[in-house]
């Protein structure tokens, strides 16, 4: 399955709809996104309103019997100065029912430099003894979690 995640800030001028509107209001999610067993394809986009300015993010799927699975992933560090370093993880593979396999590069994400080199990585299914911790009741509360955990340990940039 081929899934990316985008957020995208945009700031663009919006119609007035002649209702007073709160100060930032979710304007909704707007989707063509289609589900079986085991993939998913479309798109999903998430808009708000805060005055006259539309703020939003889209998730991208595209999910095929291929299992093909491909991800970037931000990953900010410090330097000993507290300099924030951008890194920029970019994975291409295969993910099999115990096991993803593929290739994994990272780049600076200003200068597209490598920041390690890039290496074949074979990740294995483990056994959890507390799995249940990980177990949410529906998307949405996942989404409250990573939305809780994101802000407290997220990328910053």
């Amino acid at each position: 399955m081929r899934r990316w995640l985008l957020w995208v800030i945009a700031i663009v001028p919006t119609l007035s709809f002649g209702a007073a509107s709160p100060p930032f209001e979710f304007l909704g999610k707007f989707s063509n996104m289609t589900y079986s067993q085991e993939h998913q394809d479309g798109e999903d986009v998430y808009l708000w309103r805060e005055k006259n300015d539309l703020y939003g993010y889209m998730e991208y799927s595209l999910g095929a019997a291929t299992m093909k699975l491909s991800f970037q992933a931000r990953n900010p560090l410090y330097d000993e100065k507290g300099t924030v370093i951008r890194n920029l993880f970019v994975f291409d593979g295969l993910m099999r029912a115990n096991v993803i396999e593929g290739s994994l590069k990272c780049r600076n994400a200003t200068t597209h430099e490598p920041c390690l080199n890039d290496q074949t990585v074979s990740w294995k299914k483990v056994t959890l003894k507390n799995a249940a911790i990980y177990s949410m009741g529906s998307r949405r509360d996942w989404e409250a979690h990573i939305n809780e955990q994101l802000e407290e340990h997220g990328a910053r940039w």
